[in-house]
């Protein structure tokens, strides 16, 4: 067995199915091995950031990692920007490259030479900082050891991606009968009596859960909503964790941020004992003023990573580092007897949903198209067993205030990175008997364009919704808001034009359509969500519309900006 035939016999028997690739020379054994497997599928990308957004979007969706097949070089600069969001958001991804002869890499690696091969760099010191490991393969013996480790790394902990370089001579060698293994050390299991906490919730007038993505990474949705039926909690959820709750859900009272509700905001700031788990508190999360996040509340904040704990922006009372499903047993043992009470503050914070809407009625009215309630209406036609890949920007936040998300469904975002052109992440979404829905603003539709091709090749059903308003709205309004107008790269008449994606799509020979306001757009939407090939529709949308609720700033004298307070969300009251 080869070194390349060894890689992908590993992935197979853990459990991958796919490999999300760009070809090229410097990865021609990998390429061939897996063009060998009888067990993998390749999906060809046209470009190496797509093939790593799809790798992650499959991690997200599958508990284990996605794979994504890159070559030497460019192709594997051209990852990166899918691996940092796969870091930064935690989801399992093991990258592999080809790399220059191995003896010319090593000289690259001892001698910080900048380069002795053609297209190589020497990739260590590069991707580190955004992977979990990294291992440049220098003997056929050292590949148990390092596959072993990378999987250990990817699915242990706080996941996350990893990526093994093979250089094309080391790739076709065969590797020797008995190498050396991995032995992970085992994390210690934390030790922490809950029972105060149990009380504190219980006894508590006021209690709030706000959920982030580690509560999802950690296999711990139906533990969280055991624990809200058990002792009557609500809980916001962050952009991370948007899926770790259904809209519909009694205990729901919303999405809290610098594009969030007014409910949840009141909420956070309104409650008396705070329950963190699996949230990093960005600040796009806790607002412009950290200090005074959940003011009046005793805070406990649950996290696998000690370094998210060990920030000082919130002030929290109680730092617990565990991983989030052993915390909710725990928490849920102690919680046998207890007796809570908080019928009262349900009733308030489903009034405040009640009250304070995101989609306005009017938006219905609205001409052209209001994105809120475009967005609102897909949402009340996708079905439960559907993925929903949101691409970045205005849409992002539009539909991530909009979209009523039902039980069953994911909702997957580049979150931390916020990169555009996410949407080609739905090509790792897609599997059998699930919808894939992935939404879009035409600016970044065009950051992954090419992979119309690979939609149209696989035939993917993928149902692709792009906003068509004529360029960068988010950032339109920011030069609105705070440059008095003076436009750059936002639109036709600031140097910058999108095209009409029904003719993008007609030329890779996908099927669509444009809707507007006065469509039926019920009617469109439940007859693309039938079909079982890839479609693209575009939504022909208000170019300069509004993004609200948001936390508003305003200029000072002095350039800098000043932000409004956490629950006090333009349009003010």
């Amino acid at each position: 067995m080869t070194v390349s035939e060894y890689i992908f016999d590993f992935l197979q028997k853990k459990g991958c199915t796919t490999v999300y690739m760009v070809s090229g020379s410097s990865a021609m054994w990998l390429t061939d091995a897996l063009q060998r497997s009888h067990a993998l599928k390749a999906v060809c990308c046209h470009h190496e950031q797509a093939a790593a957004m799809a790798a992650d979007c499959y991690g997200r969706t599958r508990g284990v990692p996605g794979v994504c097949l890159a070559t030497i070089g460019p192709g594997a600069t051209n990852a990166i920007t899918g691996v940092a969001g796969a870091f930064v958001d935690s989801s399992p991804m093991f990258v592999l490259t080809g790399q220059a002869n191995s003896r010319l890499i090593r000289y690259e690696m001892d001698t910080g030479i900048r380069q002795h091969g053609t297209q190589s760099l020497n990739l260590g010191p590069i991707v580190s900082p955004l992977v979990k490991y990294f291992a440049c393969v220098l003997e056929p013996a050292d590949i148990r050891r390092v596959m072993e480790r990378a999987w250990h790394e990817a699915m242990e902990g706080r996941k996350g991606p990893v990526w093994i370089d093979v250089p094309v001579d080391v790739q076709n060698k065969q590797v020797p009968d008995e190498m050396e293994g991995y032995q992970a050390t085992e994390r210690p299991a934390a030790h922490v009596d809950l029972r105060t906490i149990a009380q504190g919730l219980a006894q508590a007038e006021k209690p709030l859960v706000l959920a982030g993505g580690g509560v999802r990474g950690a296999g711990a949705v139906e533990l969280l909503g055991r624990l809200c039926h058990a002792l009557q909690i609500p809980v916001a959820a962050s952009r991370g964790g948007i899926d770790v709750i259904a809209s519909g859900s009694p205990y729901f009272v919303g999405r809290p941020g610098s594009y969030g509700d007014r409910a949840s905001h009141f909420a956070i700031q309104q409650c008396d004992y705070l329950l963190i788990l699996g949230s990093r508190l960005s600040i796009s999360t806790t607002g412009y003023y950290p200090q005074r996040f959940g003011q009046n509340a005793y805070k406990v904040m649950v996290d696998l990573d000690q370094k998210e704990l060990d920030k000082p922006d919130v002030p929290v009372d109680q730092k617990i580092s565990m991983d989030i499903k052993a915390f909710l047993e725990d928490l849920l043992n102690c919680c046998a007897g207890l007796e809570p009470d908080h019928h009262e503050w349900l009733t308030h914070c489903q009034e405040m949903r009640r009250q304070y809407p995101n989609v306005l009625p009017g938006y219905a009215q609205e001409r052209p198209l209001n994105s809120y309630y475009a967005s609102k209406r897909l949402s009340q036609c996708a079905p439960s067993n559907c993925d929903i890949v949101v691409d970045t920007g205005s849409v992002c936040n539009i539909v991530s205030q909009s979209w009523e998300l039902k039980e069953g469904q994911r909702y997957l975002i580049s979150g931390g990175l916020s990169a555009m052109g996410f949407w080609a992440g739905a090509i790792g979404a897609a599997r059998e008997g699930r919808q894939v829905i992935a939404l879009s603003g035409d600016g970044s539709v065009q950051m992954n364009v090419q992979e119309f091709a690979t939609l149209r090749y696989n035939r993917l059903p993928i149902k692709l919704f792009v906003f068509q308003n004529s360029g960068y709205m988010l950032i339109r309004h920011n030069q609105h808001n705070y440059m008095n107008d003076r436009f750059l790269g936002v639109g036709p008449d600031s140097g910058l034009e999108t095209p009409d994606f029904c003719k993008v799509a007609a030329a890779y020979g996908l099927e669509s359509c444009e809707l507007t306001a006065g469509d039926d757009l019920e009617g469109a939407f439940k007859e693309i969500l039938t079909k079982d090939e890839p479609f693209v529709c575009q939504l022909r949308v208000q170019e300069f519309g509004e993004i609200a609720p948001r936390i508003a700033s305003r200029v000072m004298p002095d350039g800098s900006l000043k932000a409004a307070e956490f629950d006090d969300l333009y349009p003010f009251l």
